[in-house]
């Protein structure tokens, strides 16, 4: 008994020790608040381990407006990125006040579908992912052709938005302003399909052939 009562003491000292240290220490043994760059890691590490096929790009990162010490991160996730159809989802978490469970997750395009295109009445193409879909789902009968003559696994296609693009760099010798650029190419063809578009994606101003990089996308 006197040996049961001795490991009891004992016990109780070092708790109340424990107790002690922890209230006069406590704030300088707490683990350092996440760096910007180190919440940008383990978010990404987590998109890219539940998504290891897709395309994974940091769109933004800021301050969180809800808790201190947390992060707002913003990520897209994209499939088939060159085809003319590619998948885009948008994911944004803030953390780690709320730990690894988005926040924000808007798919924007899936299987040739542009989700809100028509409930906006001034709608703005703001990735390359929707310009694509979007030229070719306006359906222009060369683009179609293409497409079908080289098979859709074997046509590449990119997109880049132009603030000015210059009359020199145009078949029709026009400047144009705010329009994506959407390049269709294929191994098996030595011309690529050429697509211009307005910024609304609601009109193809020109579409024409050419066999070498009549403009950069």
């Amino acid at each position: 008994m006197e040996l049961l009562e001795r490991v009891a003491i004992l016990a109780i000292i070092i708790v109340v020790v424990i107790a002690g240290l922890v209230f006069l220490y406590g704030d300088s043994i707490k683990p350092a608040p996440l760096t910007e760059s180190q919440a940008i890691q383990i978010v990404g590490s987590d998109i890219r381990a539940g998504n290891p096929a897709a395309n994974i790009t940091l769109i933004s990162a800021s301050n969180s407006t809800a808790e201190n010490n947390s992060w707002n991160i913003i990520y897209s996730v994209a499939y088939n990125v060159t085809r003319a159809c590619p998948t885009l989802q948008i994911e944004g978490f803030d953390y780690p006040a709320t730990g690894l469970v988005p926040s924000i997750d808007n798919l924007y395009t899936q299987n040739c579908t542009i989700y809100g295109i028509s409930d906006a009445p001034t709608y703005v193409i703001s990735t390359p992912e929707i310009a694509i879909v979007r030229s070719y789902t306006i359906h222009n009968s060369t683009i179609d052709s293409y497409v079908s003559d080289y098979g859709y696994n074997n046509t590449y296609v990119y997109a880049r938005f132009y603030q000015n693009l210059p009359a020199n760099e145009t078949p029709n010798g026009a400047n144009m302003s705010a329009v994506w650029v959407v390049k269709y190419s294929s191994p098996a063809s030595a011309a690529s399909e050429y697509a211009i578009m307005n910024q609304a994606g609601d009109k193809l101003i020109e579409v024409f052939s050419s066999t070498n990089n009549a403009i950069a996308v």
